[in-house]
């Protein structure tokens, strides 16, 4: 296995590894704010859908970082 392959694998597998972990970062994150129920037409936490949208839609998208 060369340098790049051995790379790619480590990388892959570190990502897999923390993908629950940020999930249950993020519930806790929903939990403290109290956004458990998103009303209305928004897109939460999803960059590319949103983007689709405002480009299907012609309409400025507003993004919130918290």
């Amino acid at each position: 296995m060369d340098i790049r392959t051995w790379a790619t694998v480590v990388v892959a597998a570190a990502c897999l590894s923390t993908a629950g972990a940020q999930d249950a970062a993020k519930e806790q994150l929903r939990v403290a704010l109290k956004d458990n129920e998103v009303k209305g037409d928004w897109i939460y936490d999803d960059l590319p859908a949103g983007m689709a949208a405002a480009k299907k839609t012609g309409k400025p998208m507003m993004i919130v970082f918290r």
